[in-house]
């Protein structure tokens, strides 16, 4: 009769946690905020994030070209970060955000043209800047991947400055 009890509480004890279902731990997603710099030679390129305290951190992954494009601009990269043997820091890109070009607040999307005004559709934020001011040379980029640089004046970003990324 003592035997079942202590039975049922071993077969019970040994079930517990056995699902088999298996959690994977995926590491944590950094994102740090620097100025963008290209360095080294054509055969061998490498992109730093300089941080405002003076550390670098050298850029990898898939987006590493197109960040390179930004040379001297401010950027928030996100992705795994790293640090080797040596202590360089390693952010492999997952994801970027342009902030600032030439001290001016600068933003990364796609150009639309909408209800005869302009707009820019980023990649990380669902609200479209409004953009104002878009200069006929930026116009003919509609529907191409490009940054502005400017300043907000009601609710409109004012475009004084604009590069091409990708054209479509």
């Amino acid at each position: 009769m003592r035997l079942i009890p202590l039975l049922l509480l071993a077969i019970a004890s040994c079930s517990v946690g056995s699902s088999g279902q298996s959690v994977s731990v995926a590491p944590p997603e950094s994102c740090l905020t620097g100025k963008i710099f290209s360095v080294g030679t054509d055969f061998a390129p490498v992109t730093i994030l300089r941080l405002d305290g003076g550390e670098e951190t050298q850029i990898t992954g898939d987006r590493e070209n197109q960040i390179r494009v930004l040379n001297g601009t401010v950027v928030t990269v996100c992705g795994q970060l790293t640090t080797d043997a040596r202590d360089v820091s390693t952010i492999e890109a997952q994801s970027f955000e342009l902030r600032a070009v030439d001290g001016m607040t600068a933003y990364l999307g796609m150009l639309q043209a909408v209800d005869g005004g302009w707009q820019l559709k980023r990649e990380r934020s669902g609200a479209p800047v409004l953009l104002s001011g878009v200069p006929e040379q930026l116009r003919e980029a509609a529907g191409s991947l490009v940054w502005v640089a400017g300043t907000w004046t009601d609710q409109s970003f004012s475009v004084k400055s604009f590069g091409l990324m990708e054209r479509s």
